[in-house]
């Protein structure tokens, strides 16, 4: 069936305006609603959730957990026992992106993927439809490019599995009903049998449909390297639009030659009304010039994706991003406040029961110290403007007082329903000497390096380096053009980029317990590399994030075979 998307942002904007506006209640009710369901599970009545009749209660009673509490409960579920965790059983299994490079199962019952369709699905329509209020409908909507791809697979028992970016689709075509009519690109290509990089045949279908009205990704590194792929192929991918052949060059199967082929006949007009625009200056402004009817971009960026964010935006030139999802493999969070902003993420209060650990703050300790003395983490009306805190979560399916590890910061609020955005993770920092450096300072630090420099840096990635008497940080660069400098000076420069943002950085430098910090110079491309490497062993690119801290063997292994002095 056809969705109506207009209707369904209607819907779900509906939804969250009314529960915002009554956040406490919701949470409240959500919470007791969620023990009273699963009270006669084996982990319900471990922990007497039939007993817990409120928020404080239930913080005295359920113990804070991670991963390894449930690894066991998970592990008899996929053998097929029932009423571990949830009355509801689970009909997807989410596979953790990770940050150890351990994939972890986690349920996910139908409850979570209906909330995740009208939040994360449907919210964003909404979204675009508010953002062209003097626009008919037909003129916001209408044929969209996904750049992800939902290979339908499953656990040995058969039931639906991959990331929990995809798990919508397969969901909605559960029955092989999803109507993929609005897609540029046929449902064999959205839900392909197997995971292969379909990259250039997407590519051929978006330029071939003019009309397309939105592009729809995950992660805006991935968004723009898409859009990268066609300003940088654009000869090729005209010639063959114009011939309805495929380059010897281009690397797929001859299954999907002949599926492009076939599908794709000669386009002539199509090819000279592109050909037309200059090469030299399409780039600034990209998408509106191939596609004159864009209304908007759906992709996760920010300060976390600074430089994809950036490139992304040069390409989008007046087309809005909309960075729509505060998400994991642990649930949906929140869904972004508006058009155009990034960083700022209404935490919704039916996705599940939220609470928050403070994190002190060294200019605010006096106003933190009622809230260290309460001795329990805070509850989501509790939450104050400015305030910085670690993520605990319970979901719909059975993870309950989850520590997430993500830090956020209240930068707003959306009726009484707090905004916030992403810091960092807690376990992704680097830590030699107590000095914790995580995303959100080694990012800064790397912008500072390039204004510093005058560089653009395409990527980087950082490991610990203990190859010398002292330990400290090894950089992996890659940048758009040499650097013309000495490579001492380079690292002089980045290591004082890092002591400014982290005095404890700072600190550790002056006492000598860490070295100066070092640089090795990647070849073109190298993360571009990374992203078909995972494809080719079997990873779903759709979820991942930009690589940043080599926690890994396998990672580590990867970017040393990319350096230019290797």
């Amino acid at each position: 069936m056809k969705t109506n998307y207009g209707r369904l942002g209607q819907e779900a904007l509906f939804a969250l305006n009314s529960s915002s506006k009554q956040a406490e209640s919701v949470q409240t009710r959500l919470l007791i609603g969620l023990l009273r369901r699963n009270q006669d599970t084996e982990y319900g009545k471990k922990y007497g959730f039939g007993e817990i009749k409120s928020p404080l209660e239930y913080q005295k009673m359920a113990p804070l957990s991670v991963y390894a509490d449930y690894e066991g409960y998970i592990r008899r579920m996929i053998d097929g026992e029932n009423g571990l965790l949830t009355k509801e059983p689970a009909i997807y299994y989410c596979i953790s992106s990770g940050t150890t490079g351990e994939a972890k199962y986690l349920p996910l019952t139908e409850t979570d993927l209906r909330l995740q369709y009208i939040y994360a699905y449907g919210v964003p329509f909404g979204m675009a439809r508010n953002y062209y209020k003097g626009l008919c409908e037909e003129e916001v909507f209408g044929d969209i490019f996904q750049i992800g791809e939902f290979a339908k697979t499953s656990m040995e028992n058969g039931v639906m599995n991959g990331i929990r970016s995809g798990c919508v689709y397969q969901w909605l075509d559960r029955d092989g009903e999803f109507d993929a009519g609005d897609y540029c690109v046929p449902k064999e290509v959205l839900f392909p049998k197997k995971l292969e990089d379909l990259l250039y045949v997407k590519a051929r279908f978006a330029l071939a449909r003019r009309s397309i009205r939105a592009i729809h990704g995950v992660f805006i590194n991935r968004v723009a390297g898409v859009m990268d792929y066609i300003w940088r192929n654009w000869e090729t991918l005209l010639f063959d639009m114009e011939h309805g052949g495929v380059d010897s060059g281009v690397c797929i199967s001859q299954k999907w030659r002949e599926f492009v082929t076939e599908k794709l006949p000669p386009n002539p007009a199509r090819a000279k009304e592109l050909r037309l625009l200059s090469y030299e200056r399409l780039k600034c402004g990209m998408v509106k010039k191939i596609w004159p009817n864009a209304r908007y971009i759906l992709a996760i960026g920010g300060r976390a994706f600074s430089y994809y964010t950036k490139k992304m935006e040069t390409y989008a030139g007046d087309v809005p991003i909309y960075h729509y999802a505060y998400a994991a493999s642990e649930g949906i969070f929140g869904v972004a406040e508006r058009m155009g902003r990034a960083d700022a993420y209404i935490l919704f209060p039916q996705a599940g029961f939220f609470e928050f650990l403070p994190l002190l703050n060294e200019n605010e300790k006096e106003k933190e110290e009622e809230e260290k003395e309460q001795g329990r983490p805070l509850f989501l009306w509790e939450l104050r403007l400015g305030g910085r805190y670690e993520l605990i979560f319970t979901n719909h399916s059975g993870l309950y007082r989850y520590c997430m590890g993500d830090v956020v910061q209240v930068v707003g609020w959306y009726e009484k329903a707090p905004v916030v955005r992403f810091c960092y993770r807690k376990n992704q920092i680097m830590n030699i000497a107590g000095e914790k450096s995580n995303q959100e300072q080694l990012a800064e630090a790397i912008r500072q390096f390039s204004v510093r420099m005058n560089c653009e840096i395409t990527g980087y990635c950082v490991r610990e380096d203990v190859s010398d008497v002292l330990p400290g940080y090894l950089f992996y660069l890659e940048c758009q053009k040499p650097l013309d400098c000495p490579l001492a000076y380079a690292q002089e420069v980045l290591d004082e980029c890092l002591c400014g943002v982290n005095y404890e950085y700072l600190g550790c430098r002056r006492m000598k317990e860490i070295k100066e910090a070092r640089i090795c110079y990647l070849m073109a491309g190298s993360f571009g590399r990374y992203e078909q490497y995972l494809e080719k062993i079997g990873r779903q690119t759709g979820q991942n994030k930009q690589v940043c801290i080599l926690n890994t063997k396998e990672k580590i292994q990867f970017f040393d075979r990319h350096r230019l002095d290797g």
